[in-house]
């Protein structure tokens, strides 16, 4: 048996127990080890060799970069990218919070007269207190619709891999053709749509999805919308340091600049 390491005692460090803001709600394919409970995961600061994939923007746009990473620093994710896209967005701030502190630096410009650029600080641990998480109550209600024909869909949020397979499905795309518009659509509500009466079968339903009229997808797409009001956001509001008015705003949690200091 070969000895441990004496140097690595006083490096690992222990990292902070967060809860996805799914409470895990929607997994039941091993996306999470079965020792999770009500969503929470423990989440270790990143390695300087990690985090080189999350500054690689070939392997963020095919999702090796969380592939590799969640399974590294987050305890109780065993498929990374079929977690939903707000829990890998979540996991992105827990991540940033454990391994530099809080404090996120970043520059903006309030849009008042004779206005610069000036550096801000927010603080992440206010958006992760912010967070909204799934209301379990309300999941049959929120997530099923019933259409004029009394079909009922029921539907998901989107997972982090249909994301991705969307973007690359347009990458390098100058202009969207009214096939690429027709791609698309088909893609976004093949990856909510879990149930249309009771099936599950993925090519029936895309079957389905290719004949219903527009105002089904019109009801089922305002659905979607409706349901996506939880989750991490990253609005952040402050004073502006040339005219002293409040301004609002929103910062992407971009990985190749979220994890530099």
């Amino acid at each position: 048996m070969a000895d441990q390491n004496p140097l690595l005692s006083k490096v690992k460090l222990p990292g902070r127990i967060f809860q996805l803001p799914s409470l895990g709600l929607f997994y039941k394919n091993g996306e999470l080890s079965d020792n999770v409970s009500n969503g929470e995961v423990h989440v270790r600061p990143i390695s300087a060799l990690a985090e080189i994939h999350m500054k690689n923007p070939d392997q963020l746009f095919s999702g090796q970069a969380v592939e590799v990473v969640f399974k590294e620093c987050v305890e109780g994710v065993e498929k990374p990218t079929q977690l939903l896209a707000k829990d890998v967005d979540a996991i992105m701030m827990y991540l940033r919070t454990v391994t530099y502190g809080p404090g996120y630096e970043f520059s903006a410009k309030h849009y008042c007269e004779n206005s610069k650029d000036h550096s801000y600080i927010a603080d992440v641990d206010m958006f992760i207190n912010n967070m909204v998480t799934v209301d379990p109550t309300a999941i049959d209600k929120l997530y099923q619709v019933t259409l004029p024909n009394d079909q009922v869909v029921k539907m998901q949020p989107s997972r982090y891999a249909d994301v991705v397979a969307l973007l690359k499905a347009n990458q390098g795309k100058q202009e969207i053709t009214v096939e690429d518009a027709k791609a698309n659509l088909l893609m976004m509500l093949n990856s909510v749509v879990v149930e249309v009466d009771g099936t599950t079968d993925k090519n029936h339903i895309d079957e389905w999805l290719r004949q219903i009229p527009t105002t089904y997808v019109s009801l089922i797409a305002s659905k979607i919308e409706g349901i996506n009001n939880w989750g991490p956001t990253m609005r952040w509001e402050g004073k502006c340091r040339d005219c002293g008015g409040n301004f609002e705003v929103e910062l992407p949690i971009n990985p190749v600049s979220f994890f530099t200091e």
